[in-house]
């Protein structure tokens, strides 16, 4: 008997018509589950621990919460709010632009229903990383405003020095850069450019979320690159700036055929309002009969705005009649700096196609953030958002609406992550990346370590995996110094050569996206074995930073904060540069752990980032380290060119070998400065919803990560509480369970089917069986007639026979459907039960 599930809930209904998309949710699952239970260890371990008093002048903040019964605080449901990069209302509609974060340069990909095992759209988004390792990242979502973070295309971009911050050399604001992503007769192609990397790279796999990606250089520079397939499947790439040129590829995408220069440049259409400035990103689709080309422009004295380019033939004046330029252009979005991205079809009723937009929006120093943007197509042209306004916050209504228990699973997805470090992250692909390592390198640097990162983080450039490790010690991340800071690499991409600091030199920063509008961060680090001369801490950062740190100077650990802001020298003593600032530091005596606290606070004044710091040595009582430091600004010269970032680092002024250990990493968007009390609203009721539930309605392993969850969830709330970051993690991984139970829920039945005989003819028997304690409405159907019950009692078998009129039957199988409810929930299961076939003879 094959089993099939259909969940209906309330007035959606979600097909899980293929294992492999449960198999995809059950290894997402297994990790979440397992970071839980460690995070809820942790918050425990904490609280055995005694304060230790250290005098300093910095301001105590700290706040305890006693636990009680959780069901006593329960709110009257469990309604998780959406994640911290989700801008979904729940209520239909979702805020431009998306998930808070930076997700630069976007191209979005859909792989029609009809063409993946999940049945149904999925939509993957690629983005700009430039010189983050692993880089390339993978988005998956399948209503377009949740998205998660389910792959990348390489671990490292280069093992040379400038992707490795090695021998003087760096990749700041380089590197990898404005992808396409295509799906194209099953295989997937993922294409950029390398501002320092020998150029334009192609990576092809035909399993994007799991599976390997084969790489080909291009052997030159193609200036924000598009890959396109025409309809009868000649591969190019348009690229350039100031135009948009093409190259044709071979029949096997190895290498450039054939140049189309070009094609239309800027100057084409001197004189329009819309030109000038930037002409770049071209992407290229084909809609209608008309090939569309979508630029970003930026006229002087206005912001950033789309212009598309349309003609009936696609090489344009290399195919025209007298070579004239047959692109046609027209300005279609100038409205608060929405710009570079992607048009993306999404399917309609009766085979129809919209096309909407993904455009980001500079938002610094968070970074470039996509917005999906409705449009309204006239005469084969778009006016994107309300008669071309796009408000920031603005709502729109969501474009695809799924079933309200898949709904409220996506909107828990997230592309960052509270973290326990252990090392129980799926294995991908990318990390077995082969290389041929040439001499004098270790090939330890770049072989796998065994350690297993979340898909959220990533690294500041290229490890040196000896230097780094999830297995020297169980449950911690462990950072070793392997090199000392010189002070003497420069920004290669700056003319001015400007110095870098030692915090940008230092290798094995590891980094997660910041998010706004307010985030907190908070890990534990164990100093113990720090070594004279090193520094490690939590760091906001970009050219700009602030970080709070120990410095290890003369056998003694003094904790403090350093903020540099602009402007910028070009000649930088170092040292003196990362002094920390007066009235923050403390002496941390003897001890060997501190809890350290970072709160990020991009609201308070438009374009600037403000970080305050806090410290404590036993997770309840947290002092602030002075008053908040800033502003962190846009960088004009884009030394790094990306959003702000959140890092753990540790590096060394004088030795080798010193090592740190973090602990955790815990999120929140709430910050102490609020003077919110500890509120576990949102724990309680995810508690006390998860003991409601009923084993025999979810699959087995599913069951087993939330009860994980449950656990750990329950443990953390049994004692005190030091911040909000200690509540919430554990509540965000618990209810990020829970919806996945929503979207697996099942009734229990059992059915049968056989194909019978008498007297000469074919009857088929079904029978189902209601396995579970409540009462439920069963339908049986085939292809000879339905039947349905009323309210068939727990334990209760019910049969129907159907004279099939024939005197054989094939091999086939009656539809089961058993309606009832799941924690609250209407819930219809559906089973396929198979007969063989069958002849009965007169």
């Amino acid at each position: 008997m094959e089993l099939v599930l259909v969940v209906s809930v309330r007035s959606g209904v979600l097909n899980i018509a293929r294992e492999s998309a449960v198999n995809s949710l059950n290894a997402a699952t297994n990790h979440a589950s397992t970071t839980l239970t460690r995070l809820a260890s942790t918050v425990l371990a904490d609280r055995l621990r005694s304060l230790c008093a250290l005098a300093s002048t910095a301001v105590l903040v700290g706040a305890i919460l006693v636990a009680t019964p959780a069901a006593a605080h329960a709110a009257d449901g469990w309604s998780p709010r959406s994640s911290y990069t989700s801008t979904d209302t729940g209520a239909g509609t979702y805020s431009v632009p998306l998930l808070n974060a930076d997700v630069p340069d976007i191209s979005v990909e859909r792989v029609p229903a009809a063409e993946n095992d999940e049945g149904r759209d999925i939509y993957y988004m690629i983005s700009t990383t430039m010189h983050l390792s692993p880089g390339a990242p993978i988005m998956k979502s399948y209503d377009l405003v949740n998205w998660e973070i389910v792959n990348y295309v390489f671990d490292r971009a280069s093992i040379g020095d400038s992707f490795s911050l090695r021998n003087g050399q760096n990749s700041y604001g380089q590197g990898q850069w404005a992808s396409s992503l295509r799906y194209h007769d099953g295989t997937f192609y993922a294409v950029f450019n390398t501002n320092n990397l020998s150029g334009a790279y192609l990576y092809r796999t035909d399993d994007i979320e799991n599976g390997p990606w084969q790489r080909t250089a291009l052997g030159r520079g193609l200036h924000d690159p598009s890959l396109f397939f025409d309809v009868d499947g000649t591969p190019y790439i348009f690229y350039g700036s100031g135009g948009t040129s093409a190259v044709r590829l071979n029949a096997g995408l190895t290498a450039i055929a054939q140049d189309y220069p070009n094609i239309f440049t800027a100057g084409n259409y001197a004189g329009q309002p819309f030109i000038g400035g930037l002409f770049e990103g071209a992407q290229v689709y084909h809609i209608d009969g008309w090939y569309y080309a979508v630029i970003i422009t930026w006229p002087s004295g206005q912001g950033r705005q789309v212009v598309m380019f349309r003609s009936k033939d696609l090489l344009g004046r290399y195919t025209s009649a007298g070579g004239v330029n047959t692109y046609e252009a027209r300005g279609v979005l100038n409205s608060n700096g929405f710009a570079q991205g992607s048009l993306v079809p999404i399917s309609r009723a009766g085979g129809g196609t919209d096309w909407h937009g993904m455009f980001f929006r500079d938002t610094f120093p968070i970074g470039r953030i996509p917005a999906l943007i409705p449009a309204t197509w006239q005469n084969g042209w778009p006016t994107f958002g309300t008669n071309g306004v796009v408000p920031v916050n603005g709502l729109f209504d969501k474009p695809i609406r799924l079933s309200p228990a898949e709904e409220l699973f996506e909107r828990q997805k997230s592309i960052v992550a509270s973290d326990d470090f252990a090392n129980d992250a799926p294995h991908k692909a990318y990390q077995d990346e082969q290389w041929t390592v040439p001499a004098p390198l270790d090939p330890a640097e770049i072989a796998p370590n065994g350690s297993r990162l979340d898909l959220a983080w990533e690294w500041n450039h290229a490890p040196d995996n000896r230097y780094w490790s999830l297995t020297d010690r169980d449950g911690w991340l462990r950072l070793t110094a392997g090199s000392v800071v010189t002070g003497q690499y420069v920004y290669t991409k700056l003319s001015n050569r400007a110095e870098l600091a030692w915090f940008e030199e230092a290798r094995n920063t590891l980094s997660q996206r910041t998010f706004g509008p307010r985030q907190s961060v908070q890990t534990r680090m164990d100093i113990s074995a720090m070594k004279n001369g090193d520094v490690a801490g939590l760091a906001a950062y970009n050219r700009g930073f602030s970080y709070v740190a120990v410095k290890r100077v003369g056998d003694v650990n003094t904790l403090g904060v350093v903020n540099r802001s602009q402007p910028f020298a070009v000649d930088l003593d170092q040292s003196t540069l990362e002094n920390f600032v007066a009235g923050t530091t403390v002496s941390l005596g003897d001890a060997s752990e501190v809890h350290v606290k970072a709160d990020l606070d991009f609201s308070s004044s438009v374009g600037q980032l403000w970080t305050t710091f806090y410290y404590s040595l036993d997770g309840i009582q947290w002092t602030r380290l002075g008053n908040r430091v800033g502003p962190q600004t846009l960088d004009g010269s884009l030394a790094h060119f990306m959003g702000h970032r959140v890092g753990l680092f540790n590096y060394a002024t004088q030795e080798t070998g010193g090592h740190v250990d973090f602990d955790d990493y815990l999120l929140s968007d709430v910050l102490t400065a609020q003077a919110r009390p500890l509120d576990t609203t949102a724990l309680d009721a995810a508690v006390a919803h998860a003991q409601t539930l009923d084993p025999r309605h979810y699959p087995a392993d599913a069951w087993a990560a939330t009860q994980s969850a449950l656990a750990a969830a329950t443990a953390a709330r049994a004692g005190q509480f030091g911040t909000q970051n200690q509540i919430d993690a554990p509540e965000r991984a618990l209810s990020y369970q829970l919806a996945r139970l929503a979207v697996l829920a099942a009734l229990p039945v059992t059915a049968t089917a056989q194909a019978r005989c008498l007297s000469g003819r074919t009857y088929l028997a079904v029978q189902a069986r209601n396995d579970s304690d409540e009462p439920v409405d069963i339908t049986v159907e085939t292809p000879y007639g339905n039947r349905s019950f009323a309210a068939v009692g727990p334990g209760a078998t019910v049969y129907q026979s159907f004279n099939t009129r024939a005197s054989s039957v094939p091999a086939g199988s009656a539809t089961v459907r058993a309606t009832g409810a799941v924690a609250g929930r209407d819930v219809t299961t559906v089973h396929a039960a198979q007969h063989a076939a069958n002849t009965c003879h007169g």
